[in-house]
């Protein structure tokens, strides 16, 4: 196998996965530059620390997550665990076109579109409650956004720590599907853009998770570096509020922006790490552990 020493010494010697190995390009990288980047244990390690582990277990539930975060939602959803067929037919008939997805995985799999009709409404309610899911209405993103690649809603993740009653902003980046895919997830596809936190504009060209680099969006041309994330003061203002009141201190968010306001996509637990050490934003190593002596140290007080 072509990588496999590399993946092999690169595991031992830093902790890194496979998909690290291959998401941060570290077969380009020199020793020096790699103790610059978390890994993806090292983010696990993290959040077990700042968080309790049976929490971070339990809210990796899609349906648990909501309902804790439901002024946040700003759609309607539904929920199979708790479904009537009568719930499942009024909701269809309001919203024909929906968003399905299995509770507990991550990584844009097995989120499909529905078109429910009355030849499938059966089938598909039969499917939505054999297993915990939700329905999501669809979203109408912000044009810009959906100018920028109108096959998926391109969220932003941020990743945020939590420490008493402040918000630390660790890192952002602009999300956005390939033009074909319904999801955003780089490792469905998708590329990633790293932010400015303080200007919402791209930094560098965008990255996809097999290091290929875009100048220019595939789908739509739109150049990526320098493209602004639209209402960003709005958009910080979301997501430090959505911070401040989840019990989970340390939480990956993925905010979709709409023309006049931001929706709650979902809150995940731990999230990766490598969405904001790549597209040109470096390794983040140092400052989780700075964020880690700050967390443990403000804790004590």
């Amino acid at each position: 196998m072509r990588y496999g020493a590399g993946v092999v010494w690169n595991y031992i010697n830093f902790r890194f996965t496979i998909t690290d190995y291959f998401e941060l390009t570290l077969y380009k990288k020199r020793y020096s530059e790699k103790k610059k980047y978390l890994s993806s244990k090292d983010n696990l390690y993290f959040s077990e620390y700042v968080d309790d582990k049976r929490r971070l277990k339990e809210l990796c539930s899609k349906t648990e997550m909501y309902q804790l975060l439901k002024p946040y939602i700003k759609r309607e959803q539904l929920y199979s665990q708790e479904c009537t067929y009568d719930e499942f037919c009024t909701f269809a008939d309001k919203h024909s076109r929906l968003l399905y997805k299995p509770d507990t995985l991550d990584c844009g799999r097995g989120i499909e579109v529905w078109n429910i009709n009355e030849n499938n409404k059966n089938d598909l309610y039969k499917r939505f409650t054999e297993e915990p899911a939700v329905l999501d209405e669809m979203i109408k993103q912000h044009s810009k956004l959906q100018e920028l690649c109108p096959s998926s809603v391109n969220t932003v993740r941020f990743f945020t720590l939590k420490i008493k009653d402040r918000c630390i902003i660790i890192g952002a980046a602009l999300r956005m599907g390939n033009g074909t895919s319904v999801v955003d997830n780089y490792s469905a596809g998708g590329m990633v853009g790293a932010l400015d936190v303080k200007t919402g504009k791209v930094i560098a060209k965008a990255e996809n998770a097999t290091g290929k680099r875009f100048t220019y969006h595939p789908y739509s041309k739109i150049k990526i570096e320098g493209f602004q994330v639209p209402n960003w003061p709005d958009v910080l203002k979301f997501v430090k509020e959505c911070a401040l009141n989840y019990e989970l201190n340390y939480v990956a968010w993925d905010i979709a922006v709409r023309e006049k306001d931001c929706i709650l996509i979902e809150a995940n637990p731990s999230g990766m790490t490598n969405v904001i050490q790549i597209a040109g934003a470096g390794g983040r190593k140092k400052q989780y552990c700075e964020l880690k002596r700050l967390f443990q140290k403000q804790m004590l007080k």
